[in-house]
C-alpha cells in the first residue's frame, strides 16, 4: 500500500472532500510548422477556427448561465473577446501571408509570445490569466485541427480532479460530472478556476507542486480546502479524522445558511454591518450567497491587470454600475486605483515600490487617471449606493486635494447633465502608522475609516509578510497594532464617522470579539469568511466583549492577548471549533 503523502498549497476554496482521483492530464496537440501554397486559403482556415471556438465559448457561457445566471457566465467574455483581439489575429494572418505559415504553427507562435510576456511579470493576477491564454490557443488549434476539447467522460460520480491546470471552460465541462473537489498545480487564490470552485462551493487547492507525481489515477485523496492541505493515499487514521471533520463542517455550512439574512447583531443588541471583500465582479454571486451586508472593499486594479490599455470612462463605469446594481439596496464601497507607476506603464522604475510612488500619491500626480475613475465611479452612483474609498492616506492634504478633484468632477457631471449622487461619501483606507497617528484631522475630513489591517501590520512592524525570513514577525496582535487600531476607532467616533475593517485580521475568530469590544462599526472579509463570523458575532454579548478587548489591549505580547481572548471565546461559544483545533492530525 501507497505510503501517505501530504502536499501543502493554497486554499483556494474552502470545504473538504474526500474521493478518488480523476487524474486529467490535458493532451497538447502536435503542431509541426509547414509552409502553405495558398495563404489566402489558410487564413480562411484560421478565422473558421476561431469562430468554431468562440461558438464553443458562447455554448459554454450559456451553459454555465443557466446553472449560475448571467453574473457568473460572464466570467467567459474575456476569453471570448480575446478571440476577437486585433493584435492576436493581425500577428497570425501577417505570419501566415508573409511567411506562408500554416495557421496553427503561427497562431501557437503568436500565442506564445503573449503567454511570455504575462509569464515574465511579476503581478500575479497576470500570470494567472497566461494560464487562460494557453487555453485559448490550445482550443483554436484544437478546432483547426478538427480534434476534440471535450473532457474524457467517464469521470466517476464524486471524484477529486487532480491536475497541472484547469481553465475555466474545463472547470465549466466538470461541473455536469459532479466533482467532489480540485487540485491543481498551478494557479493562485485569484484564478479563475478558483472563482468558480467557490462559486459553487467545491472545495479546491491550488499551487500544489507534485500534484500530477503525488497522484495515480483512483488513489484515496483527501482535499482540505480550509487549510490549503492535499493528503494522497491516507491511512485509516486520516481518513477517519476527516470524515468527521467533513461531516462537522457539513453541518456547520447548514446552520450558517441559517443565518444568511440575519444580520450581525450580538446578543445584547449592537449591531454590525458585515460586508465583504471583492477583487472582481463575478464574486458578487457570492456576496449575496454568503448573507453580506454589500461590499466593504471593491479592488479596481483588476481594470489594469486585465487590459493592454488604459481603461476609459465607459469601461469603468460599465463594470461600477453592474457591481453598484447587483449589490443594491446594499452600498458599494470603491477603493481607486491603489497601483504604482511601474503597473500603469510608467517608464518609472523604484528599488522599493510598497514605499513608493502608489495609490493615492500616483493618482493626484497624474489627474487625468484619477479623474477618469472618479467620473465612472460617480456615473454608477446612479445605480445604487456606491461610496469612494482612498487608499495609502498618509497627510490630510491628500484628502482635501482628492475631495476637490471629486467634487470638480461632480459639477462637470452636473454640466453635462449626467446623473450622479450629489452626497456620495468619501472615506479613506487607514493603512499607514501616519494616518493613525493624525486620525482625528483625518476624521474631519472624511465620512468613513476602513483600517486595512494587512498594510497597517507591516508597516507599524516593518516587515515583509511576504518576506518568509521574516514574515513570523508578522503580527496584527502585537501591542503596537492594537493601540493604533484602537486610536483609529476611537477618533473616527469623536468626529461622529464610522469605522470599519478590511483586511485579513477581521476574519479571524480570536479577532471578532476585540475588535467588537473596540467598538468597530464595520467588518469586511471575504465572501465565505462571512458566515462564520457572522455566527460568532451574533453569539456573543458586546458588553463581555468591552471586557475581553480591554484585557488584550493590557497584554504584553500577541501570544498573551491571543490567549486570553481564545479562552474567552471557548468561555462564550463552547460550541465553537476554531480551525487549528477541527481537525485532530497534525499536519505537516
Amino acid at each position: 500500500m501507497a505510503r501517505e503523502l501530504r502536499v501543502a498549497g493554497i486554499a483556494a476554496s474552502p470545504g473538504i472532500a474526500i474521493g478518488r482521483a480523476f487524474v486529467y492530464r490535458k493532451q497538447a496537440p502536435q503542431v509541426e510548422k509547414r509552409q502553405v501554397s495558398d495563404p489566402a486559403t489558410e487564413v480562411a482556415r484560421f478565422r473558421g477556427g476561431l469562430s468554431r471556438a468562440k461558438g464553443e465559448l458562447l455554448e459554454i457561457k450559456r451553459q454555465i448561465a443557466e446553472r449560475l445566471g448571467e453574473s457568473e457566465a460572464s466570467l467567459w467574455d474575456a476569453q471570448v473577446l480575446l478571440l476577437d483581439d486585433p493584435t492576436a489575429v493581425e500577428a497570425t494572418v501577417g505570419r501566415i501571408r508573409g511567411q506562408r505559415q500554416d495557421a496553427a504553427s503561427a497562431f501557437q507562435e503568436t500565442m506564445e509570445v503573449m503567454i511570455r510576456g504575462m509569464e515574465a511579470t511579476d503581478n500575479q493576477y497576470l500570470r494567472e490569466r497566461a494560464a487562460d491564454v494557453r487555453d485559448l490557443a490550445w482550443r483554436v488549434i484544437k478546432h483547426l485541427q478538427f480534434q476534440t476539447t471535450a473532457i474524457p467522460l467517464a469521470i466517476p460520480k464524486q471524484a477529486v480532479v487532480v491536475g497541472h491546470d484547469l481553465s475555466p471552460a474545463d472547470t465549466a465541462q466538470l461541473l455536469g460530472r459532479k466533482a467532489a473537489g480540485f487540485v491543481t498545480e498551478a494557479g493562485g487564490a485569484t484564478s479563475h478556476t478558483a472563482i468558480v470552485a467557490r462559486s459553487l462551493e467545491i472545495p479546491a487547492v491550488v499551487g500544489l507542486k507534485g500534484a500530477m507525481l503525488g497522484a495515480s489515477q483512483g488513489d484515496l485523496v483527501v482535499v482540505d480546502g480550509l487549510r490549503g492541505v492535499v493528503i494522497f493515499n491516507p491511512d485509516e487514521k486520516t481518513v477517519r479524522a476527516y470524515r468527521r471533520e467533513l461531516k462537522n463542517y457539513t453541518g456547520r455550512q447548514h446552520d450558517l445558511q441559517r443565518l444568511r439574512k440575519q444580520r450581525a447583531v450580538t446578543a445584547d443588541g449592537f449591531a454590525v454591518d458585515l460586508a465583504a471583500n471583492i477583487e472582481l465582479p463575478e464574486e458578487m454571486p457570492s456576496v449575496k450567497s454568503h448573507g453580506a451586508c454589500g461590499v466593504g472593499l471593491f479592488r479596481t486594479e483588476f481594470l489594469f491587470l486585465t487590459s493592454d490599455h488604459m481603461p476609459t470612462e465607459d469601461e469603468q463605469a460599465r463594470i461600477y454600475r453592474r457591481v453598484a446594481e447587483q449589490a443594491r439596496p446594499d452600498p458599494v464601497i470603491i477603493r481607486t486605483f491603489d497601483l504604482g507607476g511601474d503597473k500603469i506603464g510608467e517608464d518609472y522604475q523604484e528599488s522599493n515600490p510598497f514605499l513608493g510612488w502608489r495609490a493615492v500619491r500616483y493618482c493626484l500626480d497624474r489627474p487625468d487617471v484619477f479623474r477618469t475613475q472618479l467620473r465612472a465611479i460617480l456615473r454608477a452612483s446612479a445605480h445604487g449606493a456606491v461610496r469612494i474609498m482612498l487608499p495609502m492616506i498618509s497627510s490630510p492634504d491628500e484628502v482635501r486635494r482628492s475631495r476637490e478633484l471629486l467634487e470638480s468632477c461632480q459639477r462637470e457631471l452636473a454640466a453635462e447633465g449626467v446623473a450622479s449622487d450629489p452626497a456620495i461619501r468619501l472615506g479613506i483606507m487607514v493603512e499607514t502608522p501616519a494616518a493613525a497617528l493624525v486620525a482625528d484631522e483625518l476624521a474631519r475630513l472624511s465620512d468613513f475609516f476602513s483600517i486595512g489591517s494587512n498594510d497597517l501590520t507591516q508597516y507599524t512592524l516593518a516587515v515583509d509578510r511576504t518576506n518568509e525570513r521574516v514574515a513570523k514577525l508578522y503580527d496584527p496582535f502585537h501591542p503596537a497594532v492594537l493601540r493604533l487600531i484602537r486610536e483609529v476607532i476611537d477618533a473616527g467616533h469623536r468626529a461622529g464617522i464610522w469605522v470599519g475593517l478590511c483586511g485579513e485580521m477581521g476574519a479571524d475568530p480570536l479577532a471578532v470579539p476585540l475588535l467588537l469590544g473596540l467598538g468597530l462599526d464595520e467588518l469586511s472579509v471575504s465572501p465565505a469568511a462571512v458566515p462564520e463570523v457572522k455566527r460568532i458575532i451574533v453569539g456573543l454579548r458586546h458588553d463581555r466583549c468591552r471586557q475581553a478587548a480591554a484585557a488584550a489591549m493590557a497584554a504584553a505580547s500577541p501570544q498573551q492577548a491571543r490567549a486570553g481572548l481564545r479562552e474567552f471565546l471557548r468561555r462564550a461559544l463552547p460550541g465553537l471549533r476554531l480551525l487549528d483545533e477541527s481537525c485532530p492530525l497534525e499536519l505537516e
